[in-house]
């Protein structure tokens, strides 16, 4: 019998849960015996003599196949905090648990068990690397010494082809064999079958169990990692042991298994290393959430400098012209409010640094920070070799275009009539006039014309020049003729590539603004990136001409656009640096998803995000790496619904409040561990009959109806933390 339940965690699949999947004949040798038996009114009845036929359902039984493994948790060699898990593996193979008859009465017993070895549990794998011994099976089931092996017979149920064949085994003490291995009454619960079912292609996740549409049978351990350290999963065969699952040590002192998989990994357990426990420490951080030096304190005094730290501003050493030290204050592109627009040049943008400086005239020190990013664009400008390419490959291209537009401008439809009006402004029809009208005798000398040093005729003002591309044909032909040289220029000069340059320091100027375990939102200052870009754009300028044609280059750039962002500094990036961020915008009246424009991670510990736009509100999720199964953070499972919505939250925690946690159905392996492995429908406190018990007063189970494997794995899976952040819109974080 099978009860289907669902889950589903991802819209794209539906996963459903099973009990079981029994086949009608168990693996083993069978006897196939054909009758005759003649019988009538005229003939009387006689009987043939019968036909026997042998024959074999095979299975694994002594080893496993490589391609029926689908998934491991944890993954091997992983090394996190494991806790609250319950380690798996899934299997290719549908019917492999049922397979073989550990009890030919009880077809719903599964054969198959993982057992989770601490170290110096194991004596022959005291590190618990999950090292095995090999051996045939002919030895395996070989009674020596005061080992026990399992009860199988070798003549009569070994096939012959097997008996000399190598198995992987594993020698567990008879304490350790007792504890661990699940009671009679515990086995069909920690094996179910899992349907998924996808309607577009299977999607991979990264750490973690491949999720993908398919048929499995899932093993579960029924130990939680709790004591730290190393720990080896084995996947045992429990045939031949049908009659030592009651949580009585075998008389011998060793008790000798077949290990049919195995692998380690490390758990380090830690309460406070947990994503929910992690993210919820940094929004609660007493210095807020905005990217500033001082932490907000309500009701402390203001002043001119407190009022500079609260904007996100930090002082920094400052040299005058004269010579003389003193300190200005600076701040980067992120901000914790909305920048304030300060006066530009005249043109709309900075030729040199000083232009960008602004003098705090309350105070008398300035503030370099737009001076800082034109400087710093410039630097890059001449070191970063994408920037470096780029304006010099548009500066090339650009002077050949400018005077090839010059030339279209003066040669246009009339050029002699066009040349002869340029000639009549710049007078010479008067000088013609009067050296036609004024007599020899009273002729001076010309002045001799204006040279350049060497002789060069000077060049025509930069003034002149500026005004003849930026009106008339010159500038449309200009413009047009620079479409293309400005798309990789614009390309290199685009606002997220260049912050994506700009050095950390730059961007937080005191490490004390972001501390270890923090989060801090912020918005991208617009004109700090124009001055940055301003800084790049200034390189390069040779001539009069480069001058000129930076004028109209910058017309057809497009102005840095609103962005915001967050840096977080926390062992959350080391330990999910998949971590998912959904930044939502809800002013249209329903979730609009914005574009993380650019993610980066600064060494172990510190990521950066930019948002292209402002977020009303940003969710945190922790990464799904495939379904696995445990209880929550705290020591609690968040029940689900079995009727209706299945998989669905029903808002309430097992064990309920004031009724302990988890801890209470867990038993130590030994008489001075720690409680780790679970009772599930056997022990002195259970937790089946216990969760039974709440789901019927749930409504969520019918009146005398069990928890069964299949609905068991619903309330265990484990699904993602998600943990929503709501910035303040008005300016302030």
């Amino acid at each position: 019998m099978t009860q289907p339940t669902a889950y589903g965690d991802d819209p794209r699949f539906s996963i459903h849960f099973h009990d079981n999947h029994v086949p009608a004949a168990p693996a083993g040798l069978y006897e196939i015996t054909l009758g005759h038996k003649i019988s009538g009114d005229k003939v009387g009845a006689d009987e043939l003599p019968a036909v026997r036929q042998n024959a074999e359902i095979r299975s694994p039984q002594f080893t496993l196949d490589g391609s029926f493994v689908h998934a491991l948790h944890p993954a091997p060699a992983a090394s996190g905090a494991f806790e609250y898990v319950l380690p798996h593996v899934t299997l290719n193979r549908l019917i492999l648990p049922w397979e073989r008859a550990l009890d030919p009465a009880a077809p719903e017993l599964p054969w198959l068990a993982l057992l989770l070895f601490a170290e110096g549990e194991l004596p022959d794998d005291p590190k618990a690397q999950g090292h095995v011994t090999t051996r045939t099976v002919r030895e395996l089931l070989t009674t020596t010494g005061d080992v026990l092996v399992p009860d199988i017979t070798l003549d009569a149920e070994v096939p012959p082809e097997l008996r000399d064949s190598a198995c992987a085994t594993v020698d567990v003490p008879s304490e350790v064999f007792a504890a661990l291995v699940p009671r009679r009454a515990d086995l069909p619960h920690l094996c179910h079958v899992r349907k998924v079912t996808d309607q577009h292609a299977a999607r991979v996740r990264r750490n973690g169990e491949p999720l993908e549409a398919g048929d499995y049978a899932v093993v579960v351990a029924n130990r939680f990692p709790r004591t730290g350290g190393r720990y080896a999963a084995h996947l045992v065969s429990l045939e031949g042991f049908a009659d030592r699952l009651d949580g009585t040590p075998p008389v011998p002192s060793v008790v000798r298994m077949v290990s049919l998989w195995a692998w380690s990994f490390e758990a380090v357990p830690d309460a406070d290393a947990h994503f929910a426990a992690l993210i919820r420490h940094m929004a609660d951080d007493p210095a807020g959430l905005g990217l500033r030096l001082r932490p907000q304190t309500a009701g402390a005094p203001a002043g001119p400098a407190t009022e500079r730290l609260d904007l996100g501003h930090v002082p920094v050493d400052h040299a005058l012209p004269s010579g003389e030290h003193t300190f200005a204050w600076y701040r980067g592109p992120f901000t914790p409010v909305v920048a304030q627009t300060v006066p530009v040049p005249a043109d709309g943008h900075h030729t040199h640094a000083d232009e960008a400086l602004i003098y705090l005239t309350g105070t008398g020190v300035f503030d370099v920070s737009y001076a800082a990013a034109f400087t710093l664009g410039r630097a890059l400008a001449l070191s970063d070799d994408t920037l470096a390419a780029a304006v010099s490959a548009f500066r090339a291209r650009s002077r050949r275009v400018a005077h090839r537009a010059l030339r279209q401008a003066r040669t246009g439809p009339h050029p002699a009539r066009d040349r002869f009006h340029e000639l009549i402004e710049d007078g010479f029809g008067d000088r013609l006039h009067t050296a036609a009208t004024t007599p020899n005798a009273a002729r001076t000398a010309p002045p001799p014309p204006r040279r350049a040093t060497g002789g060069v005729p000077r060049p025509p003002a930069v003034a002149d020049l500026r005004g003849r591309l930026r009106s008339g044909t010159a500038r449309d032909l200009l413009r047009t003729a620079l479409t293309e040289p400005l798309a990789p220029l614009t390309r290199a000069l685009d606002q997220v590539a260049l912050l994506a340059a700009v050095p950390l320091g730059h961007l937080v100027p005191d490490a004390r603004m972001l501390p270890p375990e923090s989060l801090r939102f912020f918005h991208v200052d617009a004109q700090w990136c124009a001055a940055l870009r301003d800084g790049v754009l200034s390189t390069g300028i040779g001539t009069s001409l480069d001058a000129a044609v930076d004028d109209v280059a910058r017309d057809a750039l497009d102005a840095p656009r609103p962005l915001s962002g967050l840096l977080m500094r926390s062992a959350l990036v080391r330990g999910w640096p998949d971590v998912v961020i959904e930044p939502h915008r809800t002013a249209s009246g329903r979730p609009e998803l914005l574009d993380i424009v650019h993610r980066v991670t600064f060494g172990p510990d510190l990521l950066l995000c930019l948002v292209d736009g402002v977020p009303d509100e940003v969710v945190f999720r922790e990464p799904h790496e495939g379904i696995h199964f445990g209880i929550d953070e705290g020591g609690r499972i968040g029940l689900r619904r079995l009727t209706g919505a299945v998989g669905e939250s029903l808002g309430q925690d097992f064990p309920p409040r004031g009724e302990g946690d988890i801890g209470r159905f867990l038993r130590p392996v030994t008489g001075d561990g720690t409680p780790e492995v679970l009772d599930l429908a056997s022990g002195a406190d259970p937790l089946i009959p216990a969760m039974t018990t709440v789901l019927r007063d749930l409504g969520q189970l019918e009146p005398g109806a069990a928890l069964s494997p299949g609905a068991l794995a619903v309330e265990l899976v484990n699904a993602p933390q998600r943990i929503a952040f709501t910035p303040d819109r008005s300016g302030q974080q």
